[in-house]
């Protein structure tokens, strides 16, 4: 019996390296995979020829930039409760394509219970509007959330280059100096804003990593209408290793829910964890709903300038 033989691929040290070494700073250098082939024991060729091979294979995305807190946008948390389960399929499907939409959750809850939650994030609420309406049915309620650093903002100056960044430098042995000479400017004035975005935080670094997961991920997602939580007790919650979000509303028309608690659980023991979770935080207050959850991430982060008009 015959037995296939795959294709070549590239060494097992070597695809750890490229699928874990440069998630956190890709160099920004005009010759950054000759930087990186110093320090991966591999030469600049050989880098390469991996690196498009697994991008090719769909194990690894194009050079992207990671914003930075000093961006200045907005993040909104959004509410929907389409009519039945073919109607949420559909509403998925588009909230998976706009370009602002980095999280969606699906919950396993009755009306009138909203069952499709996400997050997005847009430059303004212009751009926020202009996304919504791609989708099949409105939101029954929104909430802009709060940025950390939202007074030290700055607004992007390059639009362009911006947009650029988000869709991917090409796996080539000068990716800057090819992104140049499609923006019609030179290598060094690019790397410049660049390194004055980095300055600035505008720009945390760009990144050579893999795709996010395909899998849908397992929650729990508590609802509280009346109860305000203290202080002290959202610092708990926030810090907690099994929390993924929190999030603080006004419990108003606009957004009924004055606490909302997603957990990390599986779907077996997910409301038992919730309840371990609330004694242990002196949580007496029982939540108004509990629902589960599969947590979808269509992108690693929103797509601020590269929004397809």
């Amino acid at each position: 019996m015959s037995t296939v033989v795959p294709p070549p691929s590239c060494c097992a040290s070597l695809r750890q390296t490229l699928m874990q070494g440069w998630q956190q700073g890709f160099p920004l250098h005009p010759s950054p995979f000759r930087q990186m082939a110093a320090r991966s024991g591999a030469t600049p060729r050989e880098l390469l020829a991996a690196c498009r091979e697994l991008h090719r294979s769909g194990a690894l995305q194009q050079i992207r930039a990671r914003w930075g807190d000093t961006m200045l946008r907005e993040r909104w948390r959004l509410a929907f409760a389409p009519r039945g389960v073919a109607a949420a399929a559909a509403l998925t499907t588009a909230l998976a394509r706009l370009p602002g939409c980095y999280r969606i959750e699906n919950a396993q809850a009755a009306p009138p219970l909203p069952s499709v939650w996400a997050e997005i994030e847009a430059i303004d609420e212009a751009a926020l509007l202009s996304q919504l309406r791609r989708l099949p049915c409105p939101p029954k309620a929104r909430l802009r959330l709060t940025e950390p650093q939202a007074e030290a903002s700055l607004a992007c100056e390059d639009p362009d280059l911006a947009a650029s960044l988000e869709r991917g430098l090409s796996l080539c042995a000068r990716p800057f100096s090819d992104c140049a000479r499609r923006l019609g400017r030179s290598e060094h004035r690019l790397l410049s804003s660049l390194q004055a975005w980095r300055r600035t935080g505008q720009l945390e670094c760009l990144t050579l990593k893999p795709p996010p997961t395909r899998v849908p991920l397992p929650g729990v997602l508590a609802l509280w209408q009346r109860f305000t939580p203290s202080p002290a007790l959202l610092a708990q919650l926030q810090q907690h290793r099994s929390v993924d979000r929190v999030v603080v509303g006004p419990g108003t028309p606009e957004w009924p829910w004055r606490l909302a608690l997603v957990l990390r659980a599986t779907p077996q023991l997910g409301f038992e964890q919730l309840r371990a979770l609330l004694a242990e935080l002196g949580v007496d207050e029982a939540p108004d709903a509990r629902v589960r959850l599969l947590v979808e991430q269509p992108r690693d982060q929103a797509l601020l300038f590269d929004t397809g008009g």
